[in-house]
């Protein structure tokens, strides 16, 4: 009532403002605001483990209750509020759409609900039906476009609200329709059909939930085939793979049940092939796989419950083409194509066929393709109306032949047990009669030859003239057998965690997986730490490495005191001149190896400039002028304009890299552009012209080559 006093023009909420006092200041608020949204914590919903064959502990129920009560609390609370505040709660309060997921995420599917019944308990099953309902209603409010004359939004609004704030996911609507579609079937049909025609994008998020679904088919199926292959599947195994393709087919079941829109889009997607591959490949092949462990299991009587939902709803999703036909549309020569196109490929599954000619009756069908449109291929008509109408009596016939084939192949095994019996009773005895003919022989050694001679007397000449010693065959006997050794790479795969493959898998000098490795990589030319190019040889400098430590047992050598006695004056005069170059005092480390290096850079300065002394004197009398002295002349010419021009001395061009790693591990970015720049520019300019350098030659009064 207070909703209506404030809300006289009927306007809708996504239009109206309600008027508030906040500390003496009235104004004017949306009616969708975060002013108006519960504050509250809304409860989550917990779930049980019940699986029907082991008992629940009584204190996890009774925790479970005390949890339930106050969940069903706070969706009492939430469905009481305003219509505007229970529309500003469940957009602006992210626990109150939490609380509602997750009771639909943790309800109990619909083939566990009977096991409440079975508990002892007796608050579980009116709490979960207090707490089902409750949700059910909230559901119904939020898919609710209008509830009075001035509680309502505008469907264009009401649309873009649930979608922006994923109020409504397909998830949501995948998980609703499990829990209750099969009690509430029309409330649920009318829920999906309000929410695809006021959304379109529903529509488009629905196809790719369809797609996941088929996918988890298909992942149903492949565990299937790869974990049942082995005949001794365990029985959890197998109840655990019929829930899950239990969860699944339900799901697609009851949405197509639902509503007419998605059997449209189902017929899109194929869907029709992967439930015939499903039932042939998972179902039947799970039912079997239980039967052969347990043939009174409960998961048997859900598969068939399966088997007889898929069946419709493929024969709803073919209806589909069917009402095409009828319709006399456009399409209805695609549709008859389409239908027969569908037939063909579930030919390749003969258990689903067989099942879908037992409950309909595939003749009125071909009469309405063939009635709709005669034009239709009349060779598939044919193949598809002998392969789907096949007589009561040829089926007889085929299950008799396959009955005779079974007995027959019975008879065969207890023929051939029989027999084999009798062989192994005629190898004793002619062991027997051996062994009373030669005792010193072994019963192991006689056994092994009769075995392979039939003949007795063939076994008894064999023995005679490849006779084996007693002792020897006592000895082979006694001898344990062979033990075969473990595989080294199992070792090794146990010891190190690597699963090698080949023989490199793991080396230490495998370059495809180690960057450095043990030992010498050579790249390129020359050994590591070995010259490069012959002025590096000439270059070297290792010589004064090697004499290093000479010069530095210098430092061990103390001035000592000579007598004039001792030596003539000319040693003396000797001593003293080459005391000006080398000075050794006491206790003081040696300089030589310095002074000696500084005299070798001075006489190789002053060579230099001799030589360019001559040679400016002799630039006169010289035949041509020195290209050495040209290129440098040329170079510093270009450095000093450089350096006049930018102000810092110019650097050469930088070398790209176009070698590399070695072959094997991969090359960079970098490599791979400077490679690629190389090959598209190597013909920019031409770096061969003969007769150019030849003038260029010639006129510096030189030979050309």
């Amino acid at each position: 009532m207070a909703n209506r006093n404030k809300n006289e023009c009927a306007l809708p909420l996504n239009t109206l403002k309600i008027a508030r006092t906040e500390n003496g200041i009235q104004r004017t608020v949306a009616a969708l605001d975060a002013t108006w949204k519960d504050t509250r914590c809304f409860t989550k919903y917990t779930a049980f483990l019940v699986n029907g064959q082991e008992s629940v502990g009584e204190g996890i129920l009774e925790q479970w209750a005390n949890e339930t009560e106050w969940f069903i609390k706070d969706m009492k609370h939430l469905l009481n509020l305003e219509y505007h505040k229970f529309w500003s709660t469940v957009v602006y309060n992210t626990t109150t759409l939490e609380s509602i997921v997750s009771f639909l995420q943790n309800a109990l599917p619909f083939y566990l609900v009977p096991i409440l019944n079975s508990m002892d308990n007796e608050r579980i099953l009116p709490l979960y039906t207090s707490a089902h309902t409750i949700v059910f209603k909230v559901i119904v409010r939020l898919t609710t476009l209008r509830e009075t004359d001035t509680c309502w939004m505008e469907p264009e609004f009401y649309g873009k609200l649930v979608y922006k704030h994923f109020i409504i996911t397909v998830p949501f609507l995948f998980d609703l329709i499990s829990i209750y579609s099969r009690d509430n079937i029309e409330e649920i049909s009318r829920i999906v059909d309000f929410i695809l025609k006021l959304q379109p994008k529903y529509i488009q998020d629905l196809k790719q939930g369809l797609s996941y679904l088929l996918n988890a088919l298909t992942i149903i199926q492949t565990r299937c085939e790869s974990e049942l292959s082995e005949a001794n599947a365990p029985e959890s195994t197998l109840n655990d793979l019929t829930l899950y393709a239990q969860d699944c087919s339900s799901v697609l079941v009851q949405l197509l049940a639902i509503s007419t829109p998605l059997r449209q889009i189902c017929s899109e997607l194929n869907v029709e092939f992967a439930i015939s591959n499903f039932y042939d490949n998972a179902l039947i092949v799970l039912f079997r796989n239980i039967q052969e462990v347990n043939k009174h299991s409960p998961y048997l009587n859900n598969l068939n419950d399966m088997r007889v939902e898929l069946l419709e709803t493929f024969r709803s999703i073919l209806c589909v083409q069917l009402d095409k036909i009828l319709e006399n549309a456009d399409g209805g020569l695609l549709a008859a194509d389409k239908f027969i196109s569908i037939l063909t490929e579930c030919l390749a599954n003969n258990v689903f066929v067989r099942d879908y000619k037992k409950l309909y009756d595939i003749e009125d069908d071909l009469a309405i393709v063939q009635l709709g449109y005669k034009s239709v291929d009349q060779v598939k008509y044919d193949f598809i109306q002998k392969a789907y109408t096949k007589d009561d009596c040829d089926m007889q016939e085929e299950f008799s032949r396959a009955h005779s084939t079974c007995e027959q192949e019975t008879d065969q095994e207890i023929t051939a047990s029989a027999e084999q019996q009798d062989m192994e009773q005629k190898i004793e005895q002619n062991v027997q009669y051996i062994m009373e003919l030669l005792p010193h022989l072994a019963a192991a050694q006689i056994r092994k030859v009769v075995c392979t001679y039939d003949n007795v007397e063939e076994a008894v000449s064999v023995l005679l003239e490849q006779e084996i010693p007693n002792t020897e065959m006592q000895s082979v006997e006694g001898q344990e057998e062979p033990v075969i050794p473990n595989d080294p790479l199992d070792e090794f795969y146990l010891r190190t965690g690597i699963d090698r493959l080949n023989i490199y898998d793991g080396d230490e000098f495998d370059v495809m997986v180690n960057d450095k490795v043990k030992g010498i990589i050579k790249k390129g030319k020359g050994m590591p730490g070995q010259p490069k190019s012959l002025n590096a040889l000439l270059d070297d400098k290792s010589h004064i490495e090697q004499v290093r430590h000479i010069y530095r047992q210098f430092d061990l050598v103390a001035e000592n005191d000579l007598d004039d006695d001792e030596y003539d004056d000319s040693f003396e005069a000797m001593t003293e001149s080459e005391s000006r170059h080398v000075k050794l005092s006491k206790d003081a480390r040696n300089t030589f190896v310095d002074e000696v290096l500084d005299n070798e850079s001075d006489s190789e300065n002053a060579n230099e400039s001799e030589e360019e002394q001559e040679a400016n004197q002799n630039q006169s009398l010289a035949f041509c002028e020195n290209p050495e002295l040209a290129r440098k002349r040329y170079e510093e010419r270009l450095n000093s304009r450089y350096l006049r021009r930018h102000g810092t001395a110019a650097t050469g061009p930088k070398e790209a890299d176009v070698r590399g790693k070695p072959k094997g591990q991969g090359q960079d970015s970098k490599v791979l552009l400077n490679r690629r720049h190389k090959n598209e520019n190597k013909s920019l300019s031409g770096n061969h012209n003969r007769k150019q350098g030849a003038s260029y030659k010639r006129n510096r009064g030189m030979l050309p080559s």
